[in-house]
């Protein structure tokens, strides 16, 4: 029984939908041939019910520029204006159509409908690319030959984003980097010692982008500098000897963060594609940053006497640049307003 009237309730409301939908779509034909015969006084109340609940988007756009329409031809441009601003806050990015009525294309013109700033919501993937500087070591250095390999890491970043200047755009952002890459070298003939880095970083990204359409295609360039704070680096290292009568190789995860520098100062560099999907805009992006300052602080490089006793493992100075690529969500902030 309780089923019969779970069904018969679902099936009650969704015909009420319709016909309510049907009801409110044939009042906005009627307003339009009121219109059309020039019979504007009951245009409003024709349309009133239906505004709050009823029009599909696309009827409640036609009857919003129905509405200011009427107002003007009425000579009611304080009730055309009202309308008009609740109008651009329920469809902030609406974009003027080639068969909008020249009345509401000129009220429009006068209000500000552009996004008064932007926020980019971003993620993606970073592959670090460690470049050599200086060897340390417990060995003779000038024998060993430390490698170094990219491996995969996750960055996050919001960002706020305003106009400079024409196809100019600046940006201010706070970011989140995980990167990570390997590390191999013998130190000695009987001795091998791999290990994987891990880094964490806060970032203060900081850009101008410049926005360029070719054809169809809407492309971008950014520059910029990230300020980045290291706040967790580890290594997990593993030496493994042969032939001195230990068959176990060393392991364990150290702390390298004491022996580190906590600041870097990044240029950034990137191209990317804007993608429109609806009324959702996204990005992919590109590029490299570089870093300028070595992570190592030479001053504390054998800090930790476990490393060199233990792993037979010193580390060396580095500049940790890194390649990435990040997908984004640009979610615009409207604030409609009459300027003019």
């Amino acid at each position: 029984m309780k089923r019969i009237l779970l069904i018969t309730s679902i099936l009650f409301l969704g015909i009420s939908t319709i016909k309510s939908q049907n009801t409110c779509a044939d009042q906005l034909k009627v307003a339009q041939r009121r219109f059309d015969d020039g019979l504007l006084d009951d245009i409003p109340q024709l349309l009133a019910n239906c505004m709050k609940d009823g029009f599909t988007k696309e009827e409640k756009t036609n009857a919003y520029k129905l509405l200011i329409q009427t107002y003007l031809f009425s000579e009611q441009t304080e009730k055309a204006d009202g309308v008009m601003l609740k109008f651009l806050k329920e469809f902030p990015s609406y974009s003027i159509a080639s068969n909008d009525p020249k009345e509401f294309i000129n009220l429009y013109s006068t209000y500000r409908t552009k996004p008064i700033f932007k926020l980019e919501i971003k993620g993606g993937f970073n592959f670090c690319m460690p470049k050599f500087i200086e060897p340390f070591g417990v060995g003779n250095t000038s024998k060993s030959h430390p490698t170094y390999k990219s491996k995969l890491g996750y960055n996050v970043e919001v960002d706020y984003i305003n106009k400079l200047y024409k196809d100019f755009e600046y940006s201010i952002g706070a970011s989140l980097t995980l990167s990570n890459f390997d590390y191999s070298n013998k130190p000695f003939e009987y001795s091998t010692v791999t290990g994987t880095f891990k880094n964490n970083y806060l970032g203060l990204p900081i850009a101008v982008r410049y926005n360029y359409k070719l054809k169809t295609v809407n492309l971008f360039a950014k520059a910029g500098l990230e300020f980045a704070y290291l706040f967790q680096s580890s290594v997990n290292l593993t030496r493994t000897d042969i032939n001195v009568g230990r068959s176990e190789p060393y392991t364990g995860v150290e702390n390298l963060l004491l022996s580190h520098k906590k600041f870097d100062v990044r240029p950034l560099l990137a191209i990317g594609t804007a993608l429109k999907v609806r009324n959702a805009q996204f990005l992919i992006t590109a590029g490299f940053k570089l870093s300028t300052i070595t992570q190592l602080n030479r001053q504390k490089t054998y800090l930790n006497p476990l490393l060199q006793e233990k792993y037979f493992f010193a580390e060396d100075e580095l500049l940790l640049n890194q390649s990435f690529i990040s997908f984004s969500y640009i979610h615009p902030i409207y604030k409609p307003k009459k300027i003019r």
